[in-house]
């Protein structure tokens, strides 16, 4: 049978509550002298206890465990292929659960078309909700939410400033690659988008682009925004009919890399006929030929900091400025070059 605290409290020679107070911090009002704690931890590793995390977790009302909410619409994402987005804000996210003691729940209800059961299933003690793409849906799902939430790519005002957020500096990310774009003699940029503006992010950046195109005095117009269609059948149409940019600017990384290739398959040099830089700069961006140059969104950091909030949120604190705005940065790789063949400087 499984060793109990009664078990360890008669082997020391203390009560239970002292137990408790020296191998699980519980019962804060005890005072317990260095001898007494030492003598139970010593009767505790002669007996082999070991503490049941259920039992525990009953008692306490918390599951000790983040679920991690993708909304609604997305196919479970890949690790391991194509861009390291995912990957590099987990890491984050997983180094924040451990830091505090938690863990951190992956499940198709979570990834799937249906996550409305994990928010009232008593699994979780708060939800990280990570998702650029507003629906009536996702809105009346975090509504109705009863336990702690913190948004990544989502903006806390969307919700009726109800839970923090943490959000990259889309604009000022957007910014630097085309100052950069600029500052190497292009003017004429597209920027490549996926599908409808329904993502918040690529609305932003959207926006941004064209704010900062002007800003250089550059002008910008509905055929600026390459969409690539099912498939790749845009992307090697719009080479076909003849390039009308010497630079693309993408919404991320892997839309990117597509681009890129498009470009190699329809007999473009990258960059001596074209320049190309992404969004997130993960390591996905070293592996490509040239490697892609790209803004650099501060992924791991992001995923630390809303657990952060979410613990404090858990423990009954909220922390202010309800919304965290994270600078990004730019990483000139190989993808981007003067249209002289020839880096220019600022």
């Amino acid at each position: 049978m499984a060793v109990t605290m009664r078990d360890v409290a008669a082997r020391a020679g203390v009560s239970p509550v002292v137990v408790s107070r020296v191998l699980h911090d519980r019962a804060q009002a005890i005072r317990v002298s260095e001898a007494t704690a030492e003598r139970v931890r010593q009767a505790a590793q002669e007996l082999g206890y070991r503490c049941n995390v259920w039992a525990r977790n009953f008692r306490s009302q918390q599951s000790f465990t983040i679920g991690l909410l993708h909304g609604f619409g997305f196919d479970a994402p890949y690790l391991s292929v194509g861009s390291r987005y995912f990957a590099c804000l987990m890491d984050g996210v997983l180094q924040g659960a451990f830091d505090h003691g938690y863990s951190v729940a992956f499940c198709p209800k979570l990834l799937g078309q249906n996550p409305s059961a994990a928010l009232s299933d008593g699994r979780f003690d708060g939800l990280v909700w990570y998702s650029a793409v507003e629906s009536e849906a996702g809105r009346q799902l975090l509504e109705s939410c009863q336990i702690p939430v913190v948004l990544i790519h989502s903006h806390s005002c969307t919700f009726g400033f109800r839970y923090p957020a943490v959000i990259a500096d889309n604009d000022q990310g957007v910014g630097l690659a085309v100052d950069h774009l600029v500052n190497l003699g292009h003017r004429r940029i597209g920027m490549a988008t996926e599908e409808a503006f329904e993502n918040l992010e690529m609305r932003e950046r959207a926006e941004a682009f064209g704010a900062h195109m002007a800003r250089h005095g550059l002008e910008v117009s509905p055929e600026d925004f390459l969409l690539p269609g099912p498939g790749d059948v845009g992307i090697d149409a719009y080479f076909s009919q003849g390039a009308a940019h010497t630079a693309i600017f993408a919404f991320n990384e892997g839309l990117a890399a597509r681009w890129m290739a498009g470009a190699h398959r329809n007999g473009l040099r990258v960059p001596e006929d074209m320049s190309f830089v992404g969004f997130d700069s993960t390591s996905f961006c070293d592996e490509l030929s040239p490697r892609l140059t790209a803004v650099s969104q501060p992924l791991r950091s992001m995923g630390e900091r809303a657990v952060d909030l979410l613990v404090s949120q858990m423990r009954g604190a909220v922390e202010e400025p309800l919304e965290h705005l994270f600078p990004c940065g730019l990483d000139v790789r190989g993808s981007t070059q003067s249209i002289t063949g020839e880096e220019k400087q600022s």
